[in-house]
């Protein structure tokens, strides 16, 4: 409604009440069903805000955007249009935040089996990513490998040293298999 419109309607309806007139509940109606407009563009906006400041700190998934606004009492009207923008923004993009995290836990040698594990508490199916698992140093040979290198730079403490290179690699998410045959390998190079 533009400017010049709002003040002349809010004119009449001073006259109504100066009046005396029962039209006051039209416009109690009418102020009131303003006022939830103007407040839901209004909340609209802090969620919009809320996730751009959100993905300003870090990349997330639009699952995780969705719990942190509904846990910061967001309706579920305005969570729903604030990601729908948010998305056609490409502040929410799960594609490109399983790429990142795949590359990222990769990094930090952990196991297929966990990354595939934090994709899905993510909300994101691990074959939605690009390349996903072949793409990546997930085969057989890559995870043991990097299982090896993680036993051989920090050993287990523990007195059986292959269960516990057994248990610290499933820990780190690595398959039972290439667990047990990362812990086998190792203690052979231990003893020979």
């Amino acid at each position: 409604m533009p400017k010049t419109e709002l003040i002349a309607q809010l004119k009449a309806d001073i006259r109504t009440i100066e009046s005396g007139d029962s039209g006051r509940a039209d416009i109690d109606h009418e102020a009131s069903r303003s006022s939830r407009s103007s407040s839901k563009d209004s909340t609209e906006r802090d969620a919009f805000k809320k996730i751009i400041a959100l993905v300003n700190v870090s990349d997330r998934s639009e699952k995780a955007i969705r719990e942190r606004l509904e846990r910061d009492d967001f309706e579920a009207e305005e969570i729903e249009e604030s990601v729908i923008r948010a998305k056609e923004c490409g502040f929410i993009d799960d594609i490109r935040f399983g790429e990142v995290l795949v590359r990222s836990r990769i990094s930090q040698g952990k196991g297929s089996v966990l990354i595939a594990r934090e994709l899905s508490d993510n909300g994101i199916d691990p074959f939605e990513v690009p390349g996903w698992p072949d793409e990546y140093p997930l085969s057989f040979d890559d995870e043991l490998e990097r299982a090896l290198s993680i036993i051989e730079r920090k050993p287990p403490r523990s007195k059986n040293k292959r269960e516990g290179a057994y248990r610290k690699l499933v820990q780190r998410g690595y398959p039972s298999a290439v667990a047990s045959s990362a812990a086998r390998m190792w203690e052979e190079r231990l003893h020979s």
